[in-house]
């Protein structure tokens, strides 16, 4: 059984396993110490019910806990007084703590061990093997299928024009530049729901292969800021193959933001290079590992990309997890 509650510094979400109800452990998002609870069957414990059962003796049922709560000022819903950032929005505030400040926003560094993300990128994916597999599987063979759909309309458009029916031709290319557009937006989807699915899995959730058709309120913003995310990543390669590389990494993980956070318009790029921050070196051998594990499903005849390649996605999304400070109490050393 898994434990569930909010750290009643920063109502950061934790969870852990049952073995250890009742043990002190550090926060992985604030640092400070709190007590695991020790929930009722069935139950989810909030971080009132932390104070409560810990620092007073009491139950539940015996006590009532503290207003410690405000109003998110950008979602409105409830959080502890003391938050540094909303449960419901992702919304960061300022905060008296560590960190580097970037538009009125205070973030704790604290980079992750490369080490240790390789370790549980693999122990995930060896126990979700299969549903990454067939994720990864149903994602090509849709893209395929689409690019099909798309090259075939440019063959039949390109003989209209070779054999002089312009009208056709015209047709042809109009029709090619639609099945275009929606083979991007298509993909966008796609993308959307394998990044969400790819979270999920991480982060131990319930899942399954629907998660991957999951992605139709992203497809837009997903499109829009993967356009911008290439256009700069080309302008960084063009210059020299090393900014543009370096450029990938900055803002790699706008996706993996935009599906996590629901943000606006272009605000996952900003908020992906501010989890950047301070993690180069770690995102540099990643990236490393990452592509020597490719190049390995290439030798073995591109038959090994299907293994390889899930494994490499579960590796970049455990990378974002630590990132956002979304470990599991359990990662962190007991005081």
């Amino acid at each position: 059984m898994t434990i569930e509650f909010n750290c009643p510094h920063c109502d950061k979400s934790l969870k852990t396993s049952d073995d250890r109800a009742g043990r002190d452990a550090k926060c992985p998002g604030c640092g400070e110490l709190i007590s695991v609870p020790v929930p009722t069957e069935g139950a989810i414990l909030d971080a009132e019910e932390v104070l409560t059962g810990f620092d007073s003796g009491e139950t539940d049922s015996e006590s009532e806990a503290p207003d410690v709560r405000k109003p998110c000022p950008a979602c409105g819903e409830a959080i502890v007084a003391a938050a540094i950032r909303c449960r419901f929005c992702g919304e960061v505030f300022s905060s008296s703590r560590g960190g580097r400040g970037r538009n009125g926003i205070r973030r704790e560094m604290r980079p992750f061990p490369p080490g240790e993300v390789i370790s549980d990128a693999w122990r995930i994916y060896s126990e979700r093997m299969g549903l990454s597999i067939l994720a990864f599987v149903v994602l090509f063979v849709l893209s395929i299928v689409s690019n099909i759909v798309f090259g075939v309309s440019i063959g039949i458009s390109q003989e209209q024009y070779d054999q002089g029916n312009t009208s056709g031709a015209i047709i042809g290319f109009c029709v090619t530049a639609v099945l275009g557009v929606l083979a991007i937006a298509f993909f966008s989807y796609l993308q959307a729901g394998y990044l969400t699915l790819q979270i999920k899995i991480v982060r131990e959730e319930d899942t399954s292969l629907g998660d991957l058709f999951s992605g139709g309120r992203f497809t837009f913003r997903m499109f829009l800021n993967s356009v911008l995310f290439g256009l700069m990543c080309a302008l960084g390669y063009c210059a020299c193959i090393i900014p543009g590389l370096l450029l990938a990494l900055m803002f790699f993980f706008y996706g993996h933001v935009l599906v996590d956070d629901d943000l606006p318009g272009i605000q996952s790029l900003s908020r992906a290079k501010q989890l950047s921050d301070g993690n180069w070196g770690s995102l540099i051998l990643i990236f490393n590992v990452g592509m020597a594990c490719a190049f390995a499903g290439l030798l073995a005849c591109y038959i090994g990309m299907i293994f390889t390649i899930p494994f490499v996605s579960i590796l970049w999304a455990v990378a974002y997890d630590r990132m956002t400070c979304q470990t599991q109490i359990d990662d962190v050393e007991p005081a």
